[in-house]
């Protein structure tokens, strides 16, 4: 059989298991992904601090801290006396506000679906009449 015949030279052998343990210890430098840049502390308090004075800046947050009775200076006289642990847990608090979007994504979403039915019943050959 061939298997037999082509094995049967041990050179051929040895040199397909030489290439073999070569190929796989050849590193691989393209699998690595790069290290995010380590920020100082400095740094992060202050993209901390920012992160929550844009949120203290949304007007629905406004509206309930007003609600509450807390003016904004009294809210930033309390956002200064806070530690920077408890900053850092603020503003990761922070984020989960701004989960819920303004409707802006929704508005195009809703858009892009009606023109693309425009777009398919005029493919069809089906007239869109709008008066």
């Amino acid at each position: 059989m061939l298997r037999d015949r082509l094995f049967a030279r041990t050179p051929l052998l040895y040199v397909l298991i030489t290439w073999g343990i070569f190929v796989s210890l050849w590193p691989a430098p393209a699998l690595g992904a790069p290290l995010p840049a380590r920020l100082s502390q400095g740094d992060v308090a202050g993209r901390d601090l920012e992160t929550v004075r844009q949120t203290l800046e949304m007007r629905a947050v406004r509206q309930q801290l007003e609600a509450l009775g807390v003016t904004p200076a009294e809210a930033e006289t309390k956002l200064a006396r806070l530690s920077p642990d408890e900053l850092h847990q603020l503003a990761q608090q922070a984020d989960e506000i701004r989960a819920g979007g303004d409707g802006v994504g929704a508005l195009v979403f809703v858009l892009l679906v009606v023109l693309l039915v425009i777009l398919i019943l005029e493919l069809l050959g089906r007239r869109v009449i709008s008066r």
